[in-house]
């Protein structure tokens, strides 16, 4: 009996970690296998920093962006949401905010919401 409860056990173990271990071969599965998907694993100080990046703005300004975000992020508000309440703020005050002309129509550039 004691055979018999035993080898199916560790058949099992190796069963699973093959099953772990080949998870990764699929392209399917990867992010990386797909170049039009945006990456997940992008953290938001990234993705910020990103967003930032494709607006045309004045060093000042691009400062003050990325204060307002950081602590936007420290409340646990994510980094689009809190760039584009930045950009309304500023559009109050009287500021022109724009994408930058090499940005094309396909990126993502929060200043054309």
């Amino acid at each position: 009996m004691k055979n018999f409860v035993q080898r199916p056990l560790w058949a099992g173990v190796v069963a699973s970690v093959l099953g772990l271990a080949l998870q990764g071969c699929n392209a399917t599965s990867s992010p990386r296998g797909s170049v039009s998907a945006p990456s997940p694993a992008l953290n938001w100080h990234d993705q910020a920093a990103r967003l930032i990046r494709a607006l045309d703005l004045s060093g000042r300004l691009q400062d003050a962006a990325r204060d307002y975000v950081v602590g936007q992020m420290a409340r646990g508000v994510a980094p689009k949401p809190a760039l584009e309440r930045w950009i309304a703020e500023q559009r109050e005050r009287g500021a022109v905010i724009r994408c930058k002309p090499e940005v094309s129509a396909t990126d993502e550039c929060v200043a054309r919401t």
